[in-house]
């Protein structure tokens, strides 16, 4: 396997000279092993990959063909099910070369991932040549705003910034308005005066709407890293229309076929694949709280981890193929359970599994506490 450098220097200069992904370039980042090295891999080719197209696409205005920007875009998903769903071609690569500048700095959105639970997406940014973003590690907006067409709130970083919108546009303020978003904002690629900001937003209580274009607009730029510090201010409002393949999506029920534990809620039951992850709740009586809270707290003083009700790292939902699929775990609403005082519990989950790997049934295995499985059998409605 070549050295990252020499690596590094040949992709720079074929995504910046040609159009074609050549099987060299392939077969060198496969070997990079990224899963497995991510750290320093991912980190390397990002560098390389985000910087030559970013710069040819925002400075001459040409868009790489789709075997490049859904090859490349594989290296930027925030999980595997997001992976999954830009290898089957499932992502928007921006077509309009505008970009919105103030105070300087100016931004374009590269490209997007959205269905009912997941909105990913990167954006480029150009700041003053006095800018070095050399080693920024921390990135924030604090006035950040995520709206649609329908006057929809997708993501809103403070509660007066949502209460600003909703007076300029007429609409009755509640408190939750806003979608609850949990979201994942940093700088994927930073040098120079130039970065690449990946965005990653998960819906946790309600579905994303099927927006038609989707507006993002900030005031306020932090930046620490490396002895530096920065504050930009200015006024961007970003805009990209969705594709139809996106406003069209539709997710995957499925049904309760047939599960091994008497205690579990069947019609609690909620299991649904889109494409880029799987929604699974559920109800069940464990026990006594008292004991079984004693219980986890005798564990937790020696395995935290091994405390646990429902083992996150041990469950898992399998196809008809015999593929397994696990907790996705890339925020904090993805999974998690809840035990209350009348000793019931409420478990719930997001799986890697996408519709691109969905079979007709499926099981869902919940490893416990005390090693035992809660095996679920589920239908496609």
């Amino acid at each position: 396997m070549e050295s990252n450098n020499n690596f590094e220097e040949k992709l720079y200069k074929y995504f910046r000279e040609n159009r074609e992904v050549p099987e060299y370039i392939k077969e060198t980042i496969n070997n990079t092993n990224l899963r497995k090295n991510k750290s320093n891999a991912i980190n390397n080719i990002r560098k390389v990959a985000i910087a030559g197209i970013s710069l040819v696409t925002l400075s001459t205005g040409f868009v790489f063909a789709d075997d490049i920007v859904k090859f490349v875009s594989t290296l930027f998903a925030s999980s595997e099910g997001v992976n999954t769903a830009i290898e089957n071609g499932y992502i928007y690569q921006n077509q309009d070369i505008q970009s919105y500048k103030s105070s300087n700095t100016e931004t374009h959105i590269q490209d997007i991932v959205m269905d009912d639970y997941t909105l990913d997406f990167n954006v480029f940014m150009e700041f003053d040549e006095n800018i070095d973003l050399t080693g920024i590690d921390k990135y924030k907006m604090p006035d950040l705003l995520i709206t649609d067409d329908m006057n929809n709130i997708l993501y809103s970083a403070d509660n007066e910034i949502t209460k600003d919108f909703c007076n300029n546009n007429g609409i009755e303020y509640k408190y939750d308005i806003a979608i609850n978003t949990s979201s994942s904002i940093f700088i994927a690629n930073a040098d120079k005066n130039y970065a690449t900001v990946q965005f990653n937003l998960s819906a946790s209580d309600e579905k994303f709407p099927k927006s038609k274009k989707i507006y993002i607009s900030f005031k306020t730029i932090e930046m620490t890293g490396n002895n530096k510090d920065y504050t930009v201010t200015g006024d961007w409002k970003n805009e990209i229309d969705i594709p139809d393949k996106f406003v069209n999506r539709e997710s995957r029920l499925y049904k309760v076929v047939n599960c091994n534990n008497e205690n579990v809620y069947e019609d609690s039951i909620i299991a649904e694949v889109y494409e880029t992850g799987m929604k699974f709740e559920m109800s069940m009586y464990w026990g006594d709280y008292e004991s079984e809270h004693k219980r986890m707290e005798e564990m937790r003083k020696v395995n935290v981890l091994s405390s646990q009700l429902i083992k996150q790292e041990e469950s898992y939902v399998e196809n008809e193929n015999g593929e397994r699929f696990y907790p996705s775990q890339s925020s904090e609403s993805d999974g998690g359970y809840s035990f209350n005082t009348d000793g019931k519990l409420h478990k719930w989950e997001t799986f890697n599994l996408t519709k691109f790997n969905a079979t007709e049934k499926l099981k869902v295995v919940l490893t416990t506490i005390d090693n035992e499985q809660i095996i679920i059998n589920l239908q496609s409605k």
